[in-house]
């Protein structure tokens, strides 16, 4: 998983992403009881404030504002702005492990493993739980890069073990594993930096269309 795969999603129409934003904030509001914001609240309105505005557009005034609490609040659970990050990466990274090991069988082909990483995967990049795992390093303090670089090493070194068993057990046939696993990452992260709701399909149907393209291209079958 590398770093250019992922540029800054502040580039983006910051205003849409603005938009998009407080109204989530609003709802949050509208909805919130007086002593119902944890970490876990926090996390959930941060991540989709770093995803619609980018990272470094997004203050943590935006965040305390969204929660309908004082910046000061935000201090009782996290000590910066990059501290709410760097959770964010490690719950969401947690998270996907546990959707993995709930489906994974080490006594299944290479392929369907890797079928059950990607499907995991793009489930939870969807869903916003794992988007910050590729969030833009070259924001970040030099001890943040370290750990966001853990994890997308762990989570690259966890794909290439599933292409080499399928390559190992005859399921699967490439020539460079880097060069495959590099692409399959390319493709998928980039969803982070689609307009929400841009398409009209449920999330599942587009985890099996990435699946099939990976594992089948999008050739026509020859005669």
């Amino acid at each position: 998983m590398t770093d250019a795969v992922n540029p800054k999603r502040a580039e983006r129409n910051p205003t849409a992403g603005g938009s998009a934003a407080r109204t989530a904030g609003a709802g949050q509001r509208r909805s919130r009881k007086r002593g119902t914001v944890n970490k876990d609240v926090i996390m959930g309105i941060a991540s989709s404030m770093f995803r619609e505005r980018g990272y470094d557009r997004t203050s943590l005034e935006d965040i305390a504002s969204a929660l309908s609490i004082t910046k000061p609040s935000l201090y009782y659970h996290f000590s910066s702005k990059e501290d709410i990050l760097l959770e964010c990466i490690s719950r969401g990274y947690i998270l996907f492990q546990q959707k993995i090991a709930d489906r994974d069988d080490v006594r299944l082909p290479g392929r369907e493993r890797v079928r059950v990483f990607l499907e995991a995967y793009v489930d939870l990049i969807q869903d916003n739980v794992l988007s910050m795992i590729v969030a833009d390093e070259r924001v970040m303090s030099d001890a943040g890069k370290v750990k966001s670089r853990n994890y997308k090493r762990m989570i690259n070194r966890d794909l290439q073990d599933r292409l080499e068993a399928g390559q190992r057990d005859g399921s699967l046939a490439f020539d460079d594993i880097k060069i495959v696993a590099y692409g399959i990452f390319g493709m998928v992260n980039w969803m982070t930096h689609w307009q929400s709701g841009a398409l009209d399909i449920p999330p599942a149907a587009v985890s099996d269309q990435f699946v099939k393209m990976i594992f089948d291209g999008i050739g026509a079958p020859r005669a």
